[in-house]
């Protein structure tokens, strides 16, 4: 019987990331581990298009690929180009090769995977950005949910363009390749975790829910 679990990635704060499979439909097991980075990695993320690659990020002011079939005998890429560490990442769902990627140095870097070393457009977030999330529609693929810490959520939406298959070409190119288009500023304290809450419908926007660190809150509004 099939337990519908799948694969999973972590980062620890040693500095390594370890993978963990199925086992026996009874729960997961560390089946590999590898050292990753010099200080804590805050992230490790799948590439939603080719499940063999995962990036991390960490406070070594780096980000690295890696293909699990090969585990931590060499990364796929190492970027350096970083001011401060590398907070969160995340492949984008409907657009293949797109990666977000935050960093403590007020920056959202957006990402061609084929190209990783140079960010097709950053945006800068203020604040520090600790997570990002896609939005979970492709009719609102443009848009990009951030935990900017010390100034409040947002709400990025980037110019794709209208061609899905240059979506790079596109923002890379654009006048105006990315624009905030909503805040919530609520909080007390660091803006730290958010994401959105997908299914209702509702002619206000999708319910987010954010919290915040010190103050143990809570929020849920629309965007």
């Amino acid at each position: 019987m099939r337990s519908g679990l799948g694969n999973l990635i972590v980062s620890l704060s040693d500095g390594s990331l370890s993978l963990l499979q199925p086992e026996d439909g009874t729960g997961l097991a560390v089946t590999d581990s590898w050292h990753a980075h010099d200080y804590e990695p805050w992230i490790a993320a799948w590439d939603y298009w080719n499940t063999n690659v995962v990036y991390s990020g960490g406070d070594d002011l780096t980000m690295k690929g890696w293909d699990i079939r090969q585990g931590g005998s060499a990364p796929l890429f190492t970027n350096k180009r970083f001011d401060a560490g590398v907070t969160t990442i995340q492949s984008h769902p409907y657009l293949e090769h797109i990666l977000a990627v935050g960093s403590y140095d007020n920056t959202v870097r957006i990402f061609d995977t084929r190209k990783p070393l140079v960010p097709l457009t950053q945006a800068d977030v203020g604040g520090g950005a600790w997570r990002v999330k896609w939005h979970p529609s492709p009719t609102r693929k443009n848009d990009l949910l951030v935990a900017c810490m010390h100034d409040g959520f947002k709400v990025v939406k980037f110019d794709f363009g209208s061609n899905a298959e240059n979506p790079d070409t596109a923002l890379s190119t654009s006048d105006h390749p990315w624009e905030v288009v909503k805040r919530f500023d609520e909080h007390t304290s660091l803006a730290y975790g958010v994401d959105w809450f997908f299914g209702e419908k509702s002619d206000n926007g999708t319910l987010v829910a954010s919290c915040s660190f010190y103050d143990h809150t809570l929020h849920l509004w629309r965007a």
